[in-house]
This record gives C-alpha cells, sequence and structure tokens, in this order.
C-alpha cells in the first residue's frame, strides 16, 4: 500500500474541519456585525431625533426674524409713502 493516498486523504479530512470551522466562525462574527449595525443604526435615529428636536425652535425663530425684517421694510415703505404726501415747510 503507498503512503502518499493515505497522507492525501489525512490532509482533505482535516483541511475540510478546519474549513468548516472558519466558516462557521465566519458566521458568527457576521451575524455579531449585524448585531452591532442594528444598535448603531437605532442610536443614531436617537441622536437625529434629539438634535431635531433641539433645532427646530432656532429654525422656526429664522423664520420669525425673517418675517419681522420683511415687515419692517414694508414699515419703511408705508412711511416713506406717508411722508412724501406732506407738504414741505
Amino acid at each position: 500500500m503507498d503512503i502518499v493516498p493515505i497522507v492525501f486523504s489525512v490532509v482533505l479530512v482535516i483541511l475540510t474541519i478546519v474549513l468548516s470551522v472558519v466558516g462557521i466562525q465566519m458566521i458568527l462574527v457576521l451575524m455579531e456585525v449585524r448585531r452591532t449595525l442594528r444598535r448603531v443604526n437605532d442610536t443614531l435615529e436617537v441622536v437625529e431625533e434629539k438634535v431635531q428636536a433641539i433645532v427646530s425652535p432656532f429654525q422656526n425663530l429664522g423664520g420669525a426674524l425673517s418675517g419681522l425684517k420683511t415687515g419692517m421694510h414694508m414699515f419703511e415703505a408705508f412711511t416713506s409713502y406717508l411722508s412724501k404726501d406732506k407738504p414741505k415747510k
């Protein structure tokens, strides 16, 4: 009996076992990465909600200031219209 086929068979069995273990470990690592990414995603959603809650009043304040600025321009135009019609002394 030749030794080479026996050695190849043993090496093939060992390689199959090692690759199976590596494949199972890879699946477990990918599952852990998936769980971690879900947690990060949930955390980012909470942070986004909190930031939006903080920024929202400032956005409303910007709109109010824009409206106030427009109102002041209208008031200036109205007063200049009124002063235009007054006779000069």
